[in-house]
C-alpha cells in the first residue's frame, strides 16, 4: 500500500495530527534496526552481550533428552507486524548464530548451528520509557530482560521439547543484567528552558502500511511513536487509535518530527533543529529533507550516522575455516576509509593467546589454527580504535570460525522415516561448489535446494527396517559425510555412550548395553554408518584416516537369526582436541578498593555513590603452563549477598539507582562522576590509604572491578563473587575460607540537612562599594551604590555540588511556575523604579564553564529592556552555586506587576543539588521579607525539606534555557 508524501501531506491538510501534545516524532524500523546493530556490536568489543544459553531438557520417553550447548544470538531486530496503537509493544527477533544441540534416547542426534541454518529466537517487547534523574533525559528502551511470548524454530518439530525450550529460555533472559540486555532507541533530552523543550512523553508502535500481510515486500515495517508534550503545554494530548496516520512517506525516509499548529509561534529553523536534536542517540543527527507546515508543522528526514560513528567491514556473519583470512576495514560514519590506529581479536571462548588468532595494523585476520581451537565453531570479536586528538572512537565486527572447512550439519541425525523428510545444510568455508551425494546403498532421493542446502527423502522400504543409516556425501575441495539415521521402532537397547562428541582417529572406546534386556541372548555388533570398525564385544575404533565424519554402531539382540531388540550409539570421529585450559584455582578473593585488607566498606544509601570492589581470580598452572579465565567466564563474574542472591547490575549508561527500582542494591561496570565510598567514608579511608597490593606475575590472574551502589536504608550487606566456567560449573570466592572470601559493607544515610550546613556569601562584581557589609540589607555598600552586581555564592560545608537544577515548590504546579530568576521592588508603590532581579551560575562537573550569567525566559518582557544580560565576571568559583543580584532604577513597578512573568519571578527559587558523594539536597534561596528595610539587597537560604526525587520536576541550570522533565 503506497503512503507517498503527497497523499500524506493531503491528510495533514485536513486536521492536526498531533492530537493535543506539543510534538510528535517516529522513527523508521529500518534505522531502529540499525541502531540495535551497533549497539550490539558495542556491546561485543565491551564484553556486555548476551552470553551464551546452555540448558538440558528431558523427553517425554524414558532416556529420552536434549542437551544444547553455548548458543549464540546474534544483532536484536525489531518487526511491527502486529503492533497496535493501543500499546507499545513490538516484536524482537534475533538469528542464532552459533552453537551445537545433542538429541540422546531414541533419536538421537549432533547439530552444529551456524547463521547459514536459519535458526531464531523470537519475542514480543513492550517499548519502554527510562527517565534520568541526574541527567534530565528519557531514553525510549527495548528491555529484553521483559520479553514474553517466547518462540524458536530451533526444536519446532518436537512440541515437548519446544515448549521446554520456550519457558527456558524466557526464564533465563528474565535473570539478564541490564547492561546485557537494555538497548536504546532513541533519546529525548530536557534540558532547556524553551517553550519547546520536551517534558514527558509517551510511546506507541505502528505499523506501516500493508506490513501485516504475510508475503508482502514490506512485512514487518513500521514505527515507533513518540508523542511529547512540550514546556508549552500544560496537559497531555490524547491517545492514539488506529485511525491515526503513518508519518513516515514511501522512499529515502526514515524519521518525520510533527510540531503542533498551537507552537508555530516557537517554531524558528533554530528551534525546531534544537528539538531534533534532542530525539536522537548521540552518534546520529537528524538530517532534514522535507519541510511543510500544511496544518501542523512537518519535517521529514533521516537518523543518520555522524562521521565519527565508526563501522567495521564485514560487520556480521563473516565466516572462515581455521587457518583461514578475513581482511576487515574500519570506516567513518559516511562510509569513507580510515586507517585505524589499533586492531585487535578475541574469542569470548579463548584460554589461551593463539587461541584468539591475530590481526595485523592493517585489519587482516588470521584465524587460529585446528590445534588451537578446541571448538568446532568459534566466534571471534574484531574491534578497530581511531585516535582523533584526545578522542578515541572505536567499532567492532563479529565471525565465526570453523574447525573444518566445509561443515555439514547435522553430522548425524535419526528421525522416523514415516513422519518427516530429513533435511542436510551445508556451509562451505571455500568459494569452490558443493556437490552432493547418496553413498552406497542409496535409501531415498536427495534434492538440491539453494546454495547450501540438500533435502533427503527415504524410500518405501527404508519404512521395512528397525534402523538403517542412508549417508550423504557433501564435496568441495573436502568432502565430509552426514549420517541419517531412521528409527522405524522404539529402541530396546540403550547403549552408552550413546554419543561421544570428539573421538580421536584411530581412537577406540567400549560400547555396553546397558539394560541387558534377554540377557543369555546373544550380542550382534554392526557398523551401519562410517568407516570405524566394532569388535564382537562392542569395542569400536575409529579409521586412522584423518577424514572428519559420524559413525552410527547398532547392537542387536539376536535368537534363531531373528532380531528382537536394538539400540545404536553415534561416536564422531575428529581431529578437535580439547581446548588448552585452566584446571583449579590457586586464588578467588574480594576486596573494598584494591588493597587485600580491603574489606569492610562504607557507602551512602542515596544510590549513586559508588563502593569499589575488585575481584581476583588466579588459576593455577597445568603442565607448567598459564592459562586466564576467558573473556566469556569473566563477563559471568557475579557478586552475591549473604543469602546467595545475585546483585543485578545496572546498564553502562545508568549513573546510579533511580527511584523506579525501590530499596536494591546494584552493581556496575562503569564508574559514575561521584566521590567513591572508598574516598570519602571512614573505614574505608584507612583502607585506600594504604598501599594497593604488590601485583606480580599474573599470566594467570584477571581482575574485575565492580562499582557496588545501594538505595535505601539498610545496616549492612555481606557480598561474595561468583562466575560460571565453561564447563557449566560455578565457583564462588567463599568456597574456601580466607580473609579475603567476603567483604561487609555498611551503608550511611545522611542526617537531614539544616541552613547551617551551608555558607551564602555575597561578592561585589560591580558597580562600586564592597563585601565589608556582608547580609547588611541597609549598609552603606547599598545605600552609598543605586546600581550594583553581587554574586551570592552557595557553598556546601561538607564538600562541593556536582549538578543543580530548579524544582517545582509543589507537584500540582505547573511546568511554567518553575522560576529560575527573581525579582523584588523597593516598595508597593507602582511609580518605585529601584528594583532588584536574579539571575544564575553554575558549572555541572565535567562540563565547560559558564560564559555568562543565565536568567529566567521572562525577564526581558518584566524589565522592559534586553541589555540586562551579563558576562561571567572572574569571581566565579565552579563547584559552587551563585544566585546574581542585579540592583537598579531605570524600571517602574505599575509597568511590571501586572505580567504573568512577574507573579512567577515573585516567588523564591527552589534548587536541588547533588554534592560529590551523590546526595541530594534541597535548597530555598529568597530575598529577605518585604516587611524589612533593604529587603532587595540581601539574598538569604533556607532548607524547606528532605526532596524527593520522584516527586520534582528539574530544570538543567548549565544551559541557558534550562529545562525540566515530568515523571512518565
Amino acid at each position: 500500500m503506497s503512503n507517498s508524501l503527497g497523499q500524506l501531506l493531503a491528510h495533514m491538510r485536513m486536521g492536526s495530527v498531533t492530537l493535543g501534545w506539543g510534538a510528535v516524532a517516529a522513527y523508521s524500523r529500518q534505522r531502529l534496526n540499525h541502531l540495535l546493530e551497533r549497539q550490539y556490536l558495542t556491546r561485543l568489543k565491551e564484553n556486555t552481550y548476551l552470553p551464551p544459553f546452555s540448558d538440558s531438557l528431558t523427553g517425554q520417553s524414558v532416556g529420552d533428552a536434549l542437551k544444547l550447548q553455548g548458543l549464540q544470538f546474534g544483532s536484536p531486530l525489531l518487526s511491527f507486524d502486529s503492533a497496535s496503537m493501543s500499546d507499545s509493544k513490538a516484536t524482537v527477533a534475533m538469528n542464532i548464530i552459533k552453537g551445537t544441540v545433542i538429541t540422546t534416547g531414541a533419536l538421537i542426534s549432533n547439530i552444529e548451528i551456524t547463521e547459514a541454518v536459519g535458526y531464531w529466537l523470537e519475542m514480543e517487547v513492550d517499548l519502554e520509557t527510562v527517565l534520568g534523574e541526574v541527567d534530565p533525559y528519557g531514553r525510549v528502551t527495548l528491555n529484553l530482560a521483559k520479553g514474553a511470548s517466547f518462540k524458536t524454530n530451533l526444536l519446532e518439530e518436537d512440541e515437548n521439547f519446544n515448549q521446554q525450550l520456550n519457558k527456558a529460555l524466557e526464564s533465563w533472559m528474565q535473570e539478564m543484567p541490564a547492561r546485557c540486555a537494555m538497548f536504546d532507541l532513541g533519546t529525548v533530552d530536557f534540558k532547556g528552558y524553551e517553550p519547546l523543550t520536551p517534558k514527558r512523553f509517551i510511546l506507541r508502535t505502528q505499523a506501516a502500511p500493508g506490513a501485516r500481510v504475510r508475503g508482502a515486500s514490506n512485512q514487518g515495517d513500521g514505527a515507533v511513536l513518540v508523542f511529547i508534550r512540550l514546556r508549552d503545554n500544560t496537559v497531555d494530548g490524547q491517545l492514539p487509535d488506529d485511525s491515526f496516520p503513518y508519518l513516515l512517506p514511501d522512499g529515502d525516509y526514515s524519521a518525520t518530527l510533527v510540531l503542533s499548529k498551537d507552537m508555530l509561534d516557537h517554531a524558528s529553523d533554530e528551534g525546531l533543529e534544537l528539538l531534533a536534536s534532542l530525539l536522537f542517540p548521540e552518534l546520529n543527527a537528524f538530517v532534514k529533507k522535507e519541510d511543510h507546515t500544511p496544518l501542523d508543522r512537518a519535517v521529514f528526514g533521516n537518523i543518520d550516522p555522524l562521521r565519527t560513528s565508526l563501522t567495521v567491514e564485514p560487520a556480521q556473519r563473516a565466516v572462515i575455516a581455521a587457518g583461514k583470512q578475513q581482511q576487515f576495514v574500519l570506516h567513518d560514519g559516511e562510509g569513507k576509509p580510515l586507517s585505524a590506529s589499533r586492531w585487535s581479536a578475541v574469542s569470548p571462548q579463548s584460554h589461551t593467546p593463539e587461541g584468539h588468532g591475530k590481526i595485523d595494523n592493517n585489519g587482516l585476520y588470521t584465524a587460529p589454527s585446528q590445534e588451537d581451537m578446541g571448538h568446532e565453531i568459534q566466534s571471534i570479536i574484531v574491534t578497530a580504535e581511531y585516535d582523533e586528538g584526545d578522542n578515541t572512537y572505536s567499532a567492532a565486527a563479529r565471525l565465526l570460525v570453523t574447525f573444518e572447512g566445509l561443515l555439514v550439519t547435522p553430522g548425524a541425525a535419526a528421525f522416523r522415516p514415516a513422519r518427516h523428510a530429513a533435511g542436510v545444510d551445508v556451509w562451505n568455508a571455500g568459494e569452490e561448489p558443493v556437490g552432493w551425494e547418496l553413498l552406497e546403498p542409496p535409501m531415498g532421493e536427495l534434492a538440491t535446494l539453494g546454495e547450501r542446502h540438500a533435502r533427503f527423502s527415504p524410500h518405501r522400504r527404508a519404512l521395512r527396517r528397525i534402523l538403517s543409516v542412508q549417508q550423504v556425501q557433501a564435496a568441495a575441495s573436502e568432502q565430509r559425510n552426514a549420517a541419517l539415521i531412521m528409527v522405524n521402532s522404539q529402541p530396546l537397547l540403550t547403549l552408552a555412550p550413546p554419543f561421544v562428541p570428539k573421538l580421536a582417529y584411530g581412537g577406540s572406546i567400549q560400547l555396553n548395553d546397558v539394560q541387558r534386556i534377554m540377557p543369555n541372548e546373544p550380542r550382534r555388533w554392526r557398523v551401519l554408518g562410517g568407516a570405524g570398525s566394532v569388535t564382537p564385544s562392542g569395542q569400536f575404533t575409529a579409521s586412522a584416516q584423518h577424514t572428519p565424519q559420524s559413525n552410527v554402531v547398532a547392537c542387536e539382540v539376536v535368537r534363531n537369526g531373528v532380531v528382537f531388540a536394538t539400540g545404536y550409539s553415534v561416536l564422531k570421529a575428529s581431529a578437535l582436541q580439547a581446548q588448552a585450559s585452566w584446571k583449579s584455582l590457586l586464588r578467588f578473593t574480594i576486596t573494598v578498593g584494591k588493597s587485600s585488607q580491603g574489606v569492610r566498606g562504607m557507602i551512602d544509601s542515596n544510590g549513586y555513590q559508588q563502593l569499589e570492589v575488585e575481584v581476583t581470580v588466579e588459576t593455577n598452572q597445568v603442565d607448567g603452563k598459564d592459562y586466564k579465565l576467558s573473556p566469556a567466564e569473566i563477563a559471568s563474574m557475579t557478586l552475591f549477598d549473604r543469602a546467595g542472591q545475585k546483585i543485578p547490575g545496572l546498564c553502562d549508561n545508568e549513573e546510579g539507582i533511580g527511584s523506579v527500582y525501590g530499596n536494591v542494591w546494584r552493581t556496575s561496570l562503569k564508574r559514575n562522576m561521584f566521590m567513591l565510598g572508598n574516598e570519602t567514608s571512614p573505614v574505608a579511608v584507612e583502607a585506600a590509604a594504604q598501599p594497593v597490593t604488590e601485583r606480580g606475575s599474573e599470566d594467570r590472574t584477571i581482575r574485575q572491578i565492580f562499582y557496588l551502589q545501594r538505595r535505601g536504608t539498610s545496616s549492612s550487606q555481606v557480598f561474595y563473587a561468583g562466575f560460571q566456567a565453561a564447563s557449566g560449573e560455578w565457583f564462588y570466592s567463599n568456597d574456601a575460607s580466607h580473609t579475603n572470601a567476603t567483604i561487609e559493607v555498611q551503608v550511611r544515610t545522611p542526617e537531614p540537612y539544616k541552613s547551617s550546613d551551608y555558607t551564602f556569601i555575597r561578592k561585589r562584581v560591580a558597580g562600586g562599594g564592597g563585601e565589608l557589609g556582608g547580609a547588611d540589607p541597609e549598609h552603606a555598600d547599598f545605600d552609598l551604590q543605586p546600581v550594583t552586581d553581587d554574586y551570592w555564592m552557595l557553598a556546601y560545608n561538607a564538600g562541593t555540588f556536582y549538578t543543580a537544577e530548579f524544582v517545582k515548590a509543589r507537584q500540582s504546579d505547573s511546568e511554567r511556575d518553575v522560576n529560575t530568576s527573581m525579582v523584588r521592588w523597593e516598595s508597593s508603590a507602582g511609580n518605585e523604579v529601584f528594583h532588584s532581579y536574579t539571575g544564575y551560575l553554575f558549572q555541572d562537573l565535567g562540563t565547560a564553564e559558564p560564559d555568562k550569567v543565565y536568567f529566567d525566559g521572562g525577564m526581558a518582557e518584566v524589565l522592559g529592556r534586553m541589555d540586562f544580560e551579563r558576562p561571567v565576571a572572574t569571581q566565579y568559583e565552579a563547584g559552587l552555586l551563585v544566585i546574581a543580584n542585579f540592583r537598579n532604577w531605570n524600571r517602574s513597578l505599575k509597568d511590571a506587576r501586572d505580567l504573568e512573568a512577574f507573579a512567577k519571578m515573585s516567588k523564591p527559587l527552589r534548587v536541588q543539588l547533588r554534592d560529590a558523594r551523590g546526595n541530594l539536597q534541597l535548597i530555598q534561596i529568597d530575598y529577605l521579607p518585604a516587611d524589612i528595610i533593604g529587603d532587595r539587597n540581601v539574598l538569604v537560604h533556607s532548607v524547606p525539606s528532605r526532596p524527593f526525587a520522584e516527586n520534582s520536576t528539574t530544570i538543567r541550570l548549565t544551559d541557558q534555557s534550562a529545562g525540566g522533565c515530568d515523571e512518565n
